[in-house]
């Protein structure tokens, strides 16, 4: 670790400068190939799939004669056509299969086909002629956890047929330990990611190989998933990462790729199918909306004795969101310090459109409850806000307890257990800086109501935390004759500026230029494995993975050079294409003639790798601050000032980190504000297909975003980085949500917060519009 930490600390040529991304050329110039633009020598076909008008039905005739008449048509495919195989496994309910004779929910998947025209394939699917069986349906998650609510799955409404449970020390002796009990509910809603390109794909077959070229951001997922779905070994299936327009978690988990690849494989021709705007809002995977109820356990001193919490998380028919509801837990329980804390999270399965992954998981949900509470709890106690979380937020040492993990296992990202260490937790340093900057005002005795010319303003705060991904990874660094060398790795790039950084770190590491590095990404049949571009893991776990290969390129080149050169290993350095000997700086040799020296004439350094700590928890924090103005005439919400302060480790490319942490503001700003996605609770129906609808923050919206980079290198990190590309959106709601408390003294307990809310709130004495009031209890000393 000391080692590591000391290398991390050293002066860099390349990391830690804001280099030009290497896809920006393409990009702004409109070079870049995105899947919507893709084709492949010879007729490609056009693929439209027909939706379910219906929340819960079963299919009991569908005639597609008069649809595969029609000229031009090429392929119709529906329940009856599709592999043996599930699409998705049972989790306690029935399996799902590529398509079905039972749909779940408004705009479930029918039936496709494929045409030589869009217009063609359109006119087909008027063609189809469907019959439905309507069955009840149940869209309300905690309606359907009722013993009387109907089945969506066949099986158990509650995902994986119990909750997900994460436990630390005694929660009821906690509680009982407790001179003050403050509980709460809150509520969060359904929002799309809303990425500019929608999805598309373009599949292909060849000598019963297929090919697929799709939005993506992790090609060996889709391919092992089509592998699955088809019977196929994968090594027959090849999946290319096409540019993507903004990913945000969103761009893999529909059956795209497989319906896509299915009507290629029926018509003998490649497709090329895509959603439309109004399919990516209504049916394109949404936010988990959630309900969160927690019960926190005070000292008269503010300390925290017990933290209690259930959440509910609406995942509709498919894609159970295990990993969104951990993600939720762990914020709830791993904040702030405490020995005895509970999370018990039910995922549930609905016949509303189905929720997926969107940047920060279930994060957002769990820390918009959290924060809030805990403004709540500090007010009881007559504590400024900023003193509270000073006092109680999660130490460097971590929490208090006893270790689960055995010594020789890397330590998860998200534990649950106290006992291990954070391998670096500057969150008193954001808290700190972030006041400052903001010029927070102390306020033991709650809401200010300020007011400014027949306004109000206040200011808010909120925390996180946030696990770096720690997934395995390979790399290949091959260094050229020319002195160049080419990066080849299976990551995806969807918008993060993965692909900079990663050759940034290579050419910092070989000591070349920026400039004089390449990559080839994304393509499971020229790029070794990789993981997912997900979860915050690209920076670290690709990062290092990458540095590994640079570093094993590295070592051979200086083992070859002193052997040339008649020198120590130790004593070289590459520099500039050169091989150069510290000691002696005019004893230098081209890379170039050293490769020349090498069996085959050339160096090639691999690394696969499995980071993380058997000692630490590697994870991010932030504390972002806001201030706001309220209308009261109307109630609307207006953000004056925005302060994100983020403990990331070492920026590797500080623009870009910049720009995530904005990207990450900006998206929250939406969620706690305007977006919402409601269905009609009399058909299931989404009520919100196009942009007139759904609202989402412009440039007229958005106040002055700050954002602030503390830099500590940690000591696992490539370079010291850990994760950022998540974190900026987790706190924002939290953040808004204290700071029109502090403003009106309307405490709003469900997202969006809008207007309405707020006039309510003010109508009624402060209890706000969202859902119920905490509660308080004193135990008896």
């Amino acid at each position: 670790m000391k080692a590591r930490e000391q290398n991390s600390n050293r002066k860099l040529d390349v990391v830690g400068h804001s280099v030009a991304r290497v896809d920006a050329r393409g990009k702004v110039t409109g070079e870049a190939l995105y899947s919507a633009d893709l084709f492949v020598e010879g007729p490609v076909l056009w693929g439209k799939i027909l939706r379910s008008p219906h929340a819960h039905a079963e299919i009991v005739r569908l005639e597609t004669s008069r649809a595969a008449a029609l000229k031009g048509v090429r392929a119709v495919i529906t329940f009856r056509d599709v592999p043996p195989n599930p699409f998705e496994k049972g989790d306690g309910a029935a399996p799902v299969y590529l398509l079905d004779r039972i749909v779940r929910h408004v705009g479930d998947e029918v039936a496709a086909v494929a045409a030589d025209s869009l217009e063609i394939a359109e006119e087909a699917l008027g063609l189809l002629e469907p019959e439905y069986r309507p069955l009840s349906f149940v869209l309300d998650a905690e309606e359907a956890l009722r013993s009387d609510a109907p089945e969506v799955r066949g099986g158990a409404n509650l995902a994986g047929g119990k909750p997900i449970l994460l436990c630390r020390g005694d929660v009821e002796r906690g509680m009982a330990e407790a001179d003050l009990i403050v509980e709460g509910s809150y509520q969060t809603q359904r929002t799309s990611p809303l990425a500019l390109e929608p999805r598309w794909c373009l599949a292909e077959w060849q000598d019963g190989r297929l090919t697929v070229w799709k939005s993506s951001r992790n090609v060996y997922g889709d391919r092992d998933r089509l592998a699955k779905v088809f019977g196929l070994p994968p090594e027959e299936i090849r999946v290319i990462g096409a540019t993507m327009g903004g990913g945000f978690g969103s761009k893999d988990e529909s059956r795209l790729a497989s319906l896509t690849a299915l009507l290629a494989r029926q018509a003998g021709l490649p497709v090329k199918m895509g959603y439309t705007r109004e399919e990516e809002l209504g049916f394109g995977r949404w936010r988990h909306p959630t309900v969160n109820r927690i019960r926190m356990g005070l000292k008269r001193d503010g300390s925290i004795t017990a933290l209690d919490s259930t959440s509910i998380l609406n995942t509709g028919p498919y894609a159970p969101g295990f990993g969104v509801a951990a993600r939720l837990g762990y914020g709830l329980t791993y904040l702030y310090t405490c020995a005895n804390a509970r999370f018990e999270g039910k995922v549930v399965f609905t016949n509303s459109p189905v929720a997926g992954a969107y940047r920060g998981l279930g994060a957002p949900q769990g820390h918009f409850a959290l924060e809030s509470l805990v403004d709540e709890a500090a007010e009881r106690l007559k504590m400024d806000p900023l003193e509270f979380r000073l006092k109680n937020h999660v130490r460097p040492e971590g929490q208090p307890g006893t270790p689960y993990v055995p010594k020789d296992e890397i330590v998860p990202g998200q534990p649950i257990e106290g006992g291990i260490p954070f391998s670096t937790n500057f969150l008193a340093e954001c808290l700190k800086e972030g006041a400052r900057r903001i010029g927070w005002r102390a306020r033991p005795a709650g809401p200010r109501k300020i007011r400014v010319k027949g306004n109000l303003r206040g200011m808010g705060m909120a925390c996180c935390i946030y696990k770096t991904g720690q997934s395995a990874s390979s790399a290949v660094v091959e260094v050229k004759n020319d002195g160049s060398a080419e990066l080849r790795m299976g990551i995806m790039e969807i918008g993060q500026g993965a692909w900079t950084i990663l050759i940034q770190i290579v050419a910092e590491t070989l000591g070349l230029r920026y400039e004089d590095v390449k990559g080839s990404f994304a393509d499971t049949g020229t790029t070794p494995y990789s993981h997912g571009s997900h979860g915050s893991t690209t920076t670290f776990s690709s990062g290092l993975t990458a540095q590994r290969a640079a570093e094993d390129a590295r070592r051979q080149l200086i083992e070859t050079a002193s052997r040339l050169l008649e020198v120590d290993p130790q004593d070289l350095k590459i520099k500039d294409g050169l091989i150069v000997s510290s000691s002696a700086p005019k004893l230098r040799v081209p890379l170039g003639k050293v490769i020349s020296q090498r069996e085959n004439r050339t160096v090639i350094g691999q690394a696969k790798v499995r980071p993380g700590s058997k000692s630490h928890i590697i994870n991010s924090f932030a504390a972002h601050f806001a201030e706001v103005e309220v209308d009261t005439e109307t109630g609307s919400i207006q953000v004056l000032r925005y302060i994100a302060v983020h403990d990331s480790g070492r920026a590797v490319n500080p623009e870009t980190m910049r720009s995530q942490i904005v990207g990450g503001v900006v998206q929250g700003l939406g969620y706690a504000l305007m977006e919402d996605l409601p269905v009609d609770p009399e058909t299931g129906a989404p009520l919100v297909l196009n942009l007139n609808d759904f609202k989402i923050p412009t440039v007229v919206d958005l106040p002055r975003i700050e954002p602030v980079l503390i830099e500590h290198p940690d000591p696992f990190g490539p370079y010291g980085a850990k994760a950022i590309g998540e974190p900026p959106l987790v706190p924002v709601a939290g953040a808004i949500a204290n700071a029109v408390y502090d403003a009106t003294g309307v405490r709003i307990r469900e997202l969006p917060l809008t207007a309405e809310k707020v006039l309510r709130g003010l109508r009624d004495g402060g209890r706000g519009g969202g859902s119920s009031h905490p509660k308080e209890r004193r135990n008896e000393i």
